[in-house]
């Protein structure tokens, strides 16, 4: 199977290595963010893509769950 991002072996999902950590990070983020604010997982991900100080990989994976449909 191939990372839906960039296309790199993802051997147990639908991420590479580099992207499914990302995705964890993304996710983990995300609980922290609940513990004080009031926000959809859509709007997280708007917000941590739009960041200026958010990595590249976290970046490619928040557009990519946006695009996608940002279901969690």
């Amino acid at each position: 199977m191939r990372c839906l991002i960039c296309n790199r072996d993802a051997k147990d999902g639908e991420f590479c290595k580099l992207h499914e950590k990302a995705h964890q990070n993304l996710t983990q983020g995300y609980e922290q963010w609940m513990k004080t604010l009031t926000i959809s997982w859509k709007d997280y991900l708007e917000a941590v893509a739009k960041n200026p100080n958010t990595g590249l990989w976290v970046k490619e994976v928040a557009e990519h769950l946006l695009k996608e449909g940002a279901h969690r």
